[in-house]
């Protein structure tokens, strides 16, 4: 089996006569945390839109595990493995930490309406496994002993883990990543990166878009810069932090490079 997990070759994306996405290619590694960074307008979350077939692409392939998604619907997309968070936290509001993740949970697992309304053997063990897990996410996204807290009375930092907690409740190969820690202060920052690092260790890999640099190149594998929807750069922190075209169109000439990457 490949060490590649997912590759995208020739993707282009059109709204009317604008082309977002130009001919872009790039590639996943199994266990990685790849990064994605660039100016607003980029075509960053163009890009997760196009992998989780919340947008259709104009032209090119997308392959996860060696199979051709492109096409395929959202949900079809998560049933394959590959689970996404948005840069707007999305939870619901009224519903607790752990009901959350229940729902998260049942969301790609439906045991049918028929089997739910028969209150069948498979749908109890069904409930029985999605309360199980979801107390094993609360506290694996470091929430334990706030299930009970509805998630609309969650601090910002708190909603983002509990967002990616939704994201894990279907157990996916894949997570992409929309500004994990945007808006959050450095304390929330702290535990969220670390959150990051867990799922990695985890066995599941990492594709995040990310504004702030001295996350992105801490715990990036590798990164994909985009400027107006094309590949600027692509390879280490070491090296595309080093890249010219990089700097010019999104680091700036102020930018210092971490240590080590020369």
């Amino acid at each position: 089996m490949s060490d590649i997990l997912l590759q995208a070759r020739g993707l282009k994306k059109d709204f009317g006569g604008l082309r977002a996405i130009n001919d872009l290619g790039f590639h996943i590694y199994r266990g990685e945390i790849f990064s994605v960074i660039g100016p607003n307008g980029s075509g960053k979350t163009t890009m997760f839109n196009l992998i989780t077939g919340f947008l259709p692409v104009t032209d090119g392939d997308i392959f996860f595990k060696e199979e051709k998604i492109t096409g395929l619907k959202p949900f079809e997309v998560a049933r394959k493995g590959i689970a996404r968070t948005f840069q707007l936290t999305t939870l619901f509001a009224r519903n607790t930490v752990l009901e959350n993740l229940i729902i998260g949970h049942r969301g790609t697992r439906e045991a049918g309406l028929l089997s739910s309304i028969l209150g069948s053997r498979r749908a109890r063990r069904g409930e029985k496994y999605a309360l199980q897990r979801a107390h094993e996410l609360t506290d694996f996204i470091g929430l334990a002993g706030q299930e009970r807290v509805p998630a609309g009375a969650l601090p910002q930092g708190a909603q983002k883990q509990l967002s990616i907690g939704l994201a894990l409740a279907s157990d996916p190969e894949l997570l992409l990543l929309d500004e994990p820690v945007g808006g959050v202060n450095l304390e929330e920052m702290d535990a969220l990166i670390h959150l990051i690092t867990r799922i990695r260790n985890s066995g599941v890999t990492i594709c995040l878009i990310e504004h702030k640099m001295s996350v992105v190149m801490n715990i990036s594998d590798r990164i994909l810069a985009l400027n107006y929807g094309e590949k600027v750069a692509e390879g280490t922190p070491a090296v595309v932090c080093c890249d010219e075209k990089v700097i010019q169109s999104y680091l700036g000439k102020t930018y210092v490079a971490p240590r080590g990457s020369d």
